[in-house]
């Protein structure tokens, strides 16, 4: 599960990069897009439209420095060497067929022919799920869970 666990990070990190460039690319063409307007718009239209493409270009930066803390947290949790025998930040937890990656709230990526659900230790099951051992059984919206597998 180990050789799962470090593919994992590396889809995940990739995913990452892949909507850094994506926010990158989006903020210049916001910003081509103010400086053209800058040349050719004029009165209340021009401000209205520069107005509403500065928002534009504040939510792509605050998205940006959001991927770019998802990319160092991924990055720092992938250097975590060795095996906790809890489940703990950095951990890659299997319940049932399901494989829960503690990390980022992410969502899922596949890796070959696995899901690996990335999900945060302050989600809901994340909390249920930090501290526990292999064997243990959790109790998550009303239903049984056992730990099968910590890695």
């Amino acid at each position: 599960m180990n050789e799962l666990k470090a593919k994992a990070y590396e889809i995940a990190i990739l995913k990452i990069k892949e909507k850094m460039q994506m926010f990158r690319e989006e903020r210049n063409a916001i910003n081509q897009g103010i400086l053209e307007d800058n040349k050719s718009s004029a009165g209340d239209k021009f401000e209205t439209g520069r107005e509403t493409m500065t928002q534009d270009l504040n939510t792509v930066e605050k998205q940006l420095k959001q991927a770019h803390f998802e990319f160092d947290e991924l990055c720092r949790l992938q250097s975590i060497k060795g095996i906790s025998p809890t489940v703990q930040e950095g951990s890659l937890v299997k319940i049932g067929n399901d494989l829960f990656l503690i990390s980022i709230s992410f969502g899922q990526i596949n890796v070959g022919d696995e899901k690996v659900f990335l999900l945060s230790e302050n989600s809901p099951l994340g909390q249920s799920l930090i501290g526990k051992k292999e064997n243990e059984e959790i109790q998550f919206r009303g239903k049984p869970m056992k730990i099968l597998e910590i890695s």
